[in-house]
């Protein structure tokens, strides 16, 4: 670079401004990315915080990583619940009969006993259980291992369209105890109760050709 009507041999003051307006042009400039720049700017700034008894910078980055982890913490703990719980619209991936399964009148007597205990998470468990059961002996699902509660709800609300919100209900309230933890209270392991106490009473809805809807299939 070729400066005209400069002094040949400047200062000590004008040598440094020379130079700072020639490092200035746009053929030096640092191109630095915004993560860097961050990452510098707490590096620099950091140690100069005003913490208690002014700890040393190593301790201060000890300070700013707990209070991270206790955030991290936080968010981890909120988001543990939603995790758990099945999304709207979304049935669980258990099925309501495990196994071979018990019959309807043991799901029946083991809601009853944890009713009397006031264990009424397992009551309504068990209540619901007892639908399922009670409507397979019935012939009005299939032994088909693995179905769910919403499975169980919307194929028996087929044969019992009157029953269709509370079946849809006791199905929500099965996977939001059974796979949420949900509390539950004695009314609603009662309603659950009541509710195979109507399906068993209760005469299903033929199909249009004379037959009875089985699991969701004329």
């Amino acid at each position: 670079m070729l400066i005209i009507g400069v002094p040949v041999d400047p200062d000590r003051e004008e040598a440094r401004r020379l130079l700072e307006e020639e490092l200035s042009g746009p053929g030096y400039e640092l191109h630095e990315s915004f993560v860097a720049r961050a990452w510098r700017w707490v590096a620099d700034h950091l140690p100069a915080l005003d913490l208690p008894a002014r700890l040393p910078s190593w301790a201060a980055w000890a300070v700013l990583a707990g209070v991270l982890l206790v955030a991290l913490a936080v968010v981890l703990f909120a988001a543990r619940d939603r995790w758990r719980r099945p999304g709207p619209g979304r049935a669980a991936g258990g099925a309501v009969l495990d196994g071979a399964g018990l019959p309807a009148a043991a799901y029946r007597r083991r809601a009853a006993d944890a009713a009397a205990a006031g264990n009424h998470a397992d009551a309504l468990l068990d209540a619901y259980r007892a639908v399922a059961a009670g409507a397979v002996e019935r012939a009005l699902l299939d032994g088909r291992p693995g179905r769910t509660a919403h499975e169980v709800a919307v194929d028996l609300a087929q044969v019992f369209p009157q029953e269709a919100f509370a079946l849809a209900r006791a199905a929500d309230r099965f996977d939001a105890v059974r796979y949420g933890a949900a509390a539950v209270g004695a009314e609603e392991a009662s309603r659950v109760v009541e509710l195979d106490r109507r399906l068993v009473a209760a005469r299903p809805v033929p199909a249009a050709d004379g037959e009875v809807t089985v699991g969701g299939a004329p």
